[in-house]
């Protein structure tokens, strides 16, 4: 991110439950007082139920975090469970599950825009946001895509699979990884294919059980699926829009992914025999030579309760939580996989980074 300016009234954490963290280029605030910083905005879950999401800034130059950006931007918590949060243009889109809320800020976080959308008068909960064809487009966990017009910030929805999580947009084609989540003990194994001209599903393409996150590199689909927590384990999948082919990626106990122009980045992690969390490992996969590229974290860091990855074009950040206690972030050049940094987030579960 570039510099973000933010009056110094009550610098106090809380924001919502959401999917990342992202900062643009910002112009001075005339207000008497206010605080200029130069780095990465941190997206915290927060805890469900708890109204306790928020957003942090760390200063890379520093190596220092301000609380509660959000809330010292507007006055108010950003809500329940922030679940994803996208920059476009000069505006940030941050996806609040819980509150069934969709914020659009300018690029001071200031708030400009709520977007609640309902289906006969069921107010829907977004879950992940990605940007395409001059639009926003936004999954409802009650089984819906969302796309939004960022002139107006009108919504029309369309029916895709049952409580879909990630989204990605290629080549006039919105995908959905529908995971069937809320179904008991019957989870969804399917992508939905949605035109972008006539916003209607013409297909679906079978992955593996309960997928989750969804990237486009080198153009093709890559998506991370969790199982049914049994006899399927998790997988990472390379999807083929061509040929709608899938092919699985030899990763163990894969927890989470992040894509940055062609690198894919796995974050693996897992459980021992007796369901204590392991050390988190994070492996490097070159998509446009449909190769592995082996460990990148290159020193003996470890990244106890490895939670989520972010990556952007300079750094690598691994989320690490115990849905309790304040989380930490490391901090990983993304040239050579050495570690820059780790701090205190000052929030419950960091779930996605942005500068």
């Amino acid at each position: 991110m570039k510099t973000l300016k933010l009056t110094l009234k009550a610098l106090q954490a809380v924001m919502l439950v959401a999917l990342g963290v992202f900062a643009a280029s910002c112009t001075p605030d005339e207000k008497d007082e206010t605080i200029s910083l130069d780095g990465a905005l941190v997206l915290n879950n927060g805890a469900w139920g708890k109204n306790n999401a928020s957003i942090s800034v760390y200063d890379l130059k520093n190596k220092t975090v301000t609380e509660g950006a959000f809330k010292a931007a507007n006055g108010f918590d950003l809500g329940d469970l922030g679940q994803d949060i996208l920059a476009v243009g000069q505006e940030l889109y941050i996806a609040v599950n819980g509150s069934q809320t969709i914020f659009v800020t300018d690029n001071k976080l200031v708030s400009k825009k709520a977007i609640v959308a309902e289906v006969a008068k069921i107010k829907l909960s977004p879950r992940y946001l990605c940007s395409g064809g001059g639009k926003v487009y936004v999954t409802y966990y009650e089984g819906y895509l969302g796309e939004i017009d960022p002139e107006t910030y009108a919504v029309r929805v369309t029916k895709v699979g049952p409580n879909p999580e990630g989204v990605a947009y290629l080549d006039g084609k919105i995908y959905t990884a529908n995971s069937g989540g809320l179904i008991p003990n019957v989870y969804n194994n399917t992508v939905s294919v949605v035109d972008a001209a006539t916003f209607k599903e013409t297909s679906t393409i079978t992955v593996a059980t309960n997928p989750a996150l969804l990237f486009v590199s080198a153009g093709k689909l890559y998506l991370n699926s969790f199982g049914n927590y049994g006899s399927e384990g998790p997988k990472v999948q390379c999807i083929d829009p061509a040929t709608g082919s899938v092919t699985d990626l030899k990763y163990n106990s894969p927890s989470s992914i992040a894509v940055q122009g062609n690198n894919l980045y796995v974050l693996c992690g897992g459980y021992d025999e007796q369901w204590n969390p392991l050390p988190g490992t994070v492996y490097k996969y070159d998509c446009s030579k449909g190769q592995d590229l082996g460990n990148f974290v290159k020193d003996d860091t470890v990244m106890p309760n490895a939670y989520s990855i972010s990556a952007t074009k300079k750094h690598v950040w691994v989320g690490c939580s115990d849905y309790k206690n304040n989380g930490d972030v490391f901090v990983f050049g993304a040239s050579d996989g050495k570690k820059v940094d780790k701090f205190d987030c000052k929030g419950i579960n960091p779930l996605k980074v942005i500068e």
